[in-house]
């Protein structure tokens, strides 16, 4: 019994051991995992052979080694008194000494009379995420002109010796772009418009329908001279109409950040972003798919179905989740999206049905039945044709159906169908056409082809009378 008791206290002791060593393991992996945020402060001084950039990051944890990669034109690299700097080619690690590291370089360039451009000439680091950062730009050459940047312009002097400027925002690699000419500065609520003339469009058109805390806002450069493009936070366009593009795309950008697909469905945030934030699409078929959607929903249906979306907000979400919400809105089964979910053209239509597996004899068939005002309505054509019928479509309004020595006309226009010579007065609902499908109702189903039409909970059953 003792050893017994001595064996079990034993096992508990290594047990606990081990816990502890996978527990600070695991603290170390979550440790690791977790990016450090800091502040940035770039000084950037322009002189007539380029820039000397001096870059330091503030609020760092005691003696951080971080991981860097410079400017592809970095040169002569060194870092703060205190700090360790290993460099390398255009990498290297710098260890911080007491929260904060700096680090000096010169881009070497020769700078154009009218506008240069600077982009991705900061240094970077692993597992740094930047919260702020302050620019403070010195022009030693005087040339005046303006400077335009993807964050918010805090100061511009001109003085005896220098011209100075200073900028802030979040970005932490803001781009940067000069002009010998100035241009008239526009601002709206997320956007600011920099453009020969003062920019005229309404508050509401120019901003996005989110709280500025959500978004990062964006500055546009309109002109002719310059080639289009977009960088981080920096936009260049060729003409004010090219300004609704601009507001797609943070749309759109703040959907694919807070709706997260697999990457084979991400076309689909165009389609959130046309159906939550009534924008312009990205993708013909996410437009064409809304389209679809809003024509069959009633006004609460529609409300209904945009609060389901917005549920998947800072989630994962895919095809088959976006069918059952609509499943569940119109309490009729749906998979749309599932048959949609690769972005190649032509749309498969939107078709509700009856969720329950349908069998024919025993055998299951890839069709399914639909209800419509509490009835049960069978599609004519797929159903004829699994209970062994051959299905000629003799026009758009006449279909003809053998079997054997039963021969079966459809008048489709007239709601009638004639059964061997004999013909049959359909009531003016027994035949539907619902989703592009033909259909009919089950009673008259059951009537015309002898055939029992059985539900349960999980399935409905098509057999034959025997007669």
């Amino acid at each position: 019994m003792k050893k017994v008791l001595l064996f079990s206290v034993l096992l508990l002791i290594i047990s606990g051991i081990l816990l502890t060593i996978q527990w600070i393991g695991y603290e170390k992996l979550s440790s690791a995992s977790e990016n450090i945020m800091a502040d940035q402060t770039i000084e950037i001084e322009v002189q007539s052979d380029g820039f000397l950039i001096k870059q330091a990051l503030q609020s760092l944890p005691e003696n951080s080694k971080l991981n860097m990669k410079l400017p592809a034109d970095a040169k002569e690299v060194s870092c703060s008194k205190g700090d360790k700097c290993v460099t390398g080619g255009q990498s290297g690690t710098v260890t911080a000494n007491g929260g904060i590291i700096t680090i000096q370089y010169q881009i070497p360039a020769t700078l154009s009379s009218q506008s240069f451009l600077l982009n991705n000439w900061q240094a970077s680091f692993e597992n740094i995420d930047v919260s702020h950062t302050d620019l403070l730009l010195t022009d030693h050459t005087k040339r005046g002109g303006q400077w335009i940047s993807s964050i918010q312009q805090t100061a511009a002097k001109q003085l005896s010796m220098i011209d100075f400027y200073s900028f802030k925002g979040k970005a932490d690699r803001p781009p940067l772009f000069w002009q010998k000419n100035g241009l008239k500065q526009s601002d709206f609520a997320d956007i600011t418009v920099f453009a020969k003339e003062p920019v005229n469009l309404s508050e509401e058109s120019m901003s996005a329908p989110f709280s500025k805390e959500e978004i990062i806002a964006q500055t546009v450069v309109i002109s002719k001279d310059l080639k289009p493009q977009q960088l981080d936070g920096l936009t260049f366009i060729r003409q004010e109409s090219d300004l609704r593009t601009i507001r797609s795309r943070m749309i759109y950008d703040y959907v694919k950040k807070h709706f997260i697909f697999p990457e084979e469905e991400q076309w689909m945030t165009s389609f959130l972003a046309v159906s939550l934030y009534s924008t312009q699409p990205m993708n013909m078929k996410a437009a064409d798919m809304n389209e679809q959607i809003a024509a069959v929903l009633a006004e609460a249906e529609q409300k209904e179905w945009e609060t389901a979306l917005m549920q998947f907000k800072g989630k994962e979400v895919n095809a088959e989740k976006l069918d059952r919400a609509l499943s569940a809105v119109k309490s009729e089964q749906t998979d749309f999206f599932e048959k949609n979910k690769s972005s190649k053209l032509p749309t498969v239509p939107l078709i509700f049905f009856d969720g329950r597996s349908v069998m024919v004899e025993e055998a299951r068939v890839p069709f399914h039945m639909k209800k419509k005002d509490s009835l049960l309505y069978v599609p004519l054509k797929e159903a004829a044709a699994a209970l062994g019928f051959s299905v000629q479509e003799v026009s758009s309004q006449e279909w003809l159906m053998k079997k054997e020595f039963e021969t079966y006309h459809f008048y489709l226009n007239e709601n009638r169908v004639l059964l061997n010579e004999h013909q049959y007065a359909l009531y003016e609902t027994a035949l539907q056409k619902m989703d592009g499908i033909i259909y009919i109702d089950k009673i008259w189903f059951q009537k015309i082809f002898l055939v029992e039409v059985q539900e349960t909970d999980e399935a409905i059953h098509l057999k034959s009378y025997g007669l």
